[in-house]
């Protein structure tokens, strides 16, 4: 009889954090550890985890490889590391986490890096077994990259980004400003493209490695012809300005819509897909926690008033989910000791990691005057605030909770 592998679940589009912690399993852990299957990717929430009995799950669950909703600045990588027990003293695996960390918890994708293509594989739609492969690879070859002391060779890698864009109908800035940077010899950036390749090619033939390098390049190519058909959507999309805080909110299955109304001064992004889901974005280095739960208090509230459900007694503004309110999550990221930068928040109704969630009731017209109102109304009068929304929806005869 077989013997059983190990099974390794993750979220749907897994990114930079999980595919660390797998690699670190990979290298680190026992041999059932070693050698289980990543075979099963998670599509909504936490609560469909109950029958997963006997299976180890990364960056989703609540449980022992989950490090959302800590007040700390754990990572799931974080989390498997010390369960593994490497020293701290294991300086390429903490180089791997600083990463992990800056990329999970403060939003950092440095163009080029394992995050940022990584990111690319997600937002182009690259299927999940894919995007195990393909990053743990390069994630691998960074690791490599730093044991072996390699040292960087930028114009090699820069004449294989040239070759790669021959025939190419446009050059994206992004492109053009990472071969730029790549003509100083000592220019540096911590696991990027230059790392991978150049343990690629140590370790297996030139073309193989020009051809998994080519293969990330084509997905990072895709996703930056995709952001500037964002940046041309944004010219035409519904803006406002409220108090000084641009808000952008219209429909777009772009995703680098976010990116492209950031770039254009958005304070404030609703993104509504059309298969109905939405996200709310923020530039969180101008926009105060207040506002934030201010908005995501007064969306939950219609969420329950419009779908006629009875309004949960806990504070609507907590973090991740409320019971009763599965549509809207709330992430709010840990601050760093020794950061200055502000940690991220958004608000989430699905996303590309969850897919499944259910679609919000909510007209795109309401969620576009809530957001308004939120601006207007701070700091905000939540008592005079529920009784104007539940009056509307008894004048209307949907009658209220």
């Amino acid at each position: 009889m077989p013997k059983r592998r190990e099974i390794i679940a993750t979220h749907h589009a897994p990114d930079l954090d999980p595919i660390a912690a797998i690699v670190l399993f990979r290298q680190y852990g026992n041999t059932k550890q070693k050698e289980a299957a990543v075979a099963l990717f998670l599509r909504e929430g936490n609560e469909a985890l109950n029958q997963l009995v006997g299976i180890t799950i990364l960056d989703r669950g609540k449980g022992e490889y989950d490090h959302h909703g800590m007040r700390n600045s754990e990572t799931t990588a974080s989390l498997v590391a010390r369960g593994l027990q490497i020293p701290e003293g294991e300086k390429v695996v903490q180089r791997l986490l600083r990463k992990v960390q800056r990329s999970d918890l403060q939003g950092e994708s440095l163009p080029f890096d394992a995050s940022d293509l990584i990111k690319a594989m997600q937002r182009v739609k690259v299927s999940n077994e894919e995007i195990i492969e393909l990053g743990t690879r390069l994630v691998n070859d960074c690791l490599e990259f730093s044991k072996r002391t390699l040292q960087r060779e930028n114009l090699r890698v820069q004449k294989i980004l040239c070759e790669f864009l021959v025939g190419k109908e446009v050059v994206p800035p992004k492109f053009q400003d990472y071969i730029d940077r790549l003509n100083n010899p000592g220019f540096e950036r911590p696991f990027d493209i230059v790392e991978v390749f150049l343990v690629e090619s140590q370790d297996k033939s030139e073309e193989e490695a020009k051809g998994f390098v080519g293969k990330l390049l084509e997905f990072e190519y895709r996703d930056s012809v995709n952001y500037l058909k964002a940046m041309e959507e944004v010219r035409t999309t519904w803006k406002k300005v409220v108090k000084g805080v641009l808000i952008v909110a219209d429909v777009s299955d772009n995703p680098r819509f976010k990116d492209a109304t950031r770039n254009s001064g958005a304070l404030i992004t609703v993104q509504r897909n059309t298969n109905g889901s939405t996200q709310i974005y923020f530039d969180t280095e101008r926009i105060n926690i207040q506002l934030v739960e201010a908005l995501i208090s007064m969306i939950r509230l219609e969420e329950c008033l419009i779908q006629r459900r009875k309004i949960p007694k806990s504070d609507l503004r907590q973090p991740e989910y409320v019971e009763g309110i599965p549509e809207w999550y709330y992430y709010q990221a840990p601050w760093i000791i020794g950061k200055k930068k502000k940690p991220g928040q958004f608000i989430l109704n699905g996303s590309i990691t969850a897919p499944d969630v259910p679609p919000s009731k909510i007209p795109l017209e309401t969620l576009r005057e809530i957001t308004i109102k939120a601006v207007m109304y701070q700091p905000l009068n939540w008592v005079r605030w529920c009784a104007e929304r539940s009056a509307y929806y008894l004048a209307a005869g949907k009658g209220a909770p």
